[in-house]
Order: structure tokens, then C-alpha cells, then sequence
């Protein structure tokens, strides 16, 4: 049996929000790695920090799924002065991918606020606003 790669893992992530529903502010996606790379651990938070790259290479995981893009606009320089920049060259150097999953998953009726509104306890959830480019 061949082994999973980055690729298949964000293949099947984009079935289930595809990177079409992302708003245009937004920036989803594969944002550090190589989608060659054979699947070694997925860890999956809220927000990639300095912290979530240190247990992503403590615990083995070669690809981080976060909800929040740890790059929203573009970088110009990686010198390690702030926390997204010493964040992603720490990613980099320890072949942690990181893949961002954020206003395309919100657009979904599988995603995020459907799984809050569903926690909390609230029922007969339907959509208020729904954008023009998802199905919800």
C-alpha cells in the first residue's frame, strides 16, 4: 500500500471545502511545504504558532492543518523578528508543512460555525446570508 502524501491529505481537505469558497482577503491553502512529501502526522489547531511547529516536530507530524493562515498577507523577509517569521522558518526547517483551511471551511455546512452553533446547543441551524460561490 503506497503511503499518504501532503497532496492527498489537502486533495481531501479541498473535496470538503474547496479553495474556490475562500474569500478574496483570505489566503488558504498550502502555505510552507512540498506536496510530495509522504504523510508522517497531521496536527491540527486553531492558529500555527512558534508553539504548535515545536510539538508538530515533538510528536512526529510533518504536515500542520490550522484554521487560521499563519501568512494572511505577503512576507518580506524571513530575518526571525517577528512570530510568523520565526513560525514559518522553523516549519521550514524541520520539513513541517502548513496548510490553511479557514473562510472556505466557513463557507461549508460541514464547517466551523455549523460545529460551534451544534456544540453550544443551538437547533434548527440554517444559513442567513449564504455567498454566492458555495452550494450552503
Amino acid at each position: 500500500m503506497a503511503t499518504a502524501t501532503i497532496k492527498d491529505v489537502t486533495d481531501y481537505l479541498e473535496t470538503l471545502a474547496p479553495q474556490s469558497y475562500q474569500e478574496d482577503y483570505d489566503n488558504c491553502g498550502l502555505l510552507t511545504g512540498n506536496v510530495d512529501e509522504s504523510i508522517k502526522g497531521v496536527l491540527v489547531t486553531l492558529d500555527c504558532t512558534e508553539d504548535v511547529v515545536e510539538e508538530a516536530r515533538r510528536e512526529n507530524c510533518n504536515l500542520i492543518v490550522a484554521h487560521h493562515p499563519i501568512i494572511f498577507r505577503g512576507l518580506k523577509k524571513l530575518t526571525g523578528q517577528t512570530y510568523v517569521e520565526r513560525t514559518i522558518i522553523n516549519a521550514i526547517k524541520n520539513d513541517i508543512a502548513i496548510y490553511a483551511i479557514h473562510t472556505n471551511l466557513d463557507h461549508v455546512h460541514i464547517g466551523v460555525n455549523k460545529k460551534i452553533a451544534e456544540k453550544i446547543g443551538l437547533q434548527n441551524l440554517k444559513i442567513l446570508h449564504s455567498q454566492k460561490k458555495t452550494p450552503c
